[in-house]
């Protein structure tokens, strides 16, 4: 099997240097196994993106020599990058899977009376008690939410009520369809790995390793955002300083094994 990686970013905003970081390491991860590294542009949540994010996203990642494979047109592509948006279909197709293995139910809880009623997790996720697992609520009501029954005790959504899909779900989906070997991301998603993989035993699907980048932090001690000013890219001579910088961060939080590894694609590719 080829070695298959990808970058995944949401268009709600360009890259900041915590997103470079996370693209830098997934692209010298990949490039040491002579694999194939794809763009996947998370474009889901409708409410969350911005017009033209996708377009200053591939400008950044080229500009910063970190270019991808083309991804072909024939399986979903657009000038070579994986969209999230075109892909209902995809995530429908699936979801009807798992409600016929009955893996899945409908609830008609809302966030609202989950705040008033439920305890909190990690990073503020809410513990679902279970109200509507034995209800089983029809697929008809276009009213419900759909969530996964999982034997962690906290069934969490697949499918909003208002139609949006959950993160969770598609990019496992995503991740199967594009045969990615390696996940290369962020660690405020180590949360979530129990869940990946709750979701790909169910669908019969494979496990990729995932590799977790120390997450870039603020001078407040919180995860870098887009709305931090001081993080945003910068071209033109920055750009050359901005990858460097990117390459001494993950020399300084990353296992010495893997820096080991990827410190020759980083020269070859870099210096």
């Amino acid at each position: 099997m080829i070695y298959s990686g990808r970058f995944a970013p949401s268009p709600s905003g360009p890259l900041h240097f915590g997103s470079l970081v996370t693209a830098l390491a997934s692209f010298l991860d990949c490039k040491s196994k002579n694999g194939r590294w794809w763009l996947r542009i998370e474009d889901i949540d409708k409410l969350r993106v911005k017009t033209d994010s996708s377009e200053i996203i591939k400008k950044q990642l080229r500009d910063h020599g970190l270019v991808w494979d083309y991804w072909p047109d024939t399986q979903g592509g657009i000038d070579g990058v994986l969209y999230q948006h075109p892909r209902h279909h995809y995530y429908l197709e699936n979801l009807y899977k798992l409600i016929n293995l009955n893996k899945v139910f409908g609830c008609s809880c809302s966030r609202k009376y989950l705040k008033l009623t439920a305890r909190k997790l990690e990073y503020s996720n809410l513990h679902y008690p279970g109200f509507c697992r034995d209800l089983n609520l029809s697929a008809l009501d276009q009213y419900i939410s759909w969530r996964f029954k999982s034997v962690l005790n906290n069934d969490f959504v697949l499918r909003r009520a208002d139609g949006t899909w959950n993160y969770l779900f598609v990019v496992v989906l995503d991740d199967h369809f594009q045969n990615i070997t390696s996940v290369v991301r962020g660690s405020d998603l180590c949360t979530t790995i129990r869940q990946n993989r709750e979701l790909q035993t169910a669908l019969g699907l494979s496990f990729p390793t995932i590799l977790h980048v120390p997450i870039v932090k603020s001078t407040n001690g919180r995860k870098l955002s887009k709305r931090d000013e001081n993080a945003n890219l910068r071209g033109g001579i920055y750009i050359r300083k901005q990858i460097v910088s990117a390459w001494q961060y993950l020399q300084k939080n990353m296992p010495h094994t893997w820096l080991a590894g990827v410190e020759g694609i980083f020269r070859k590719n870099f210096y």
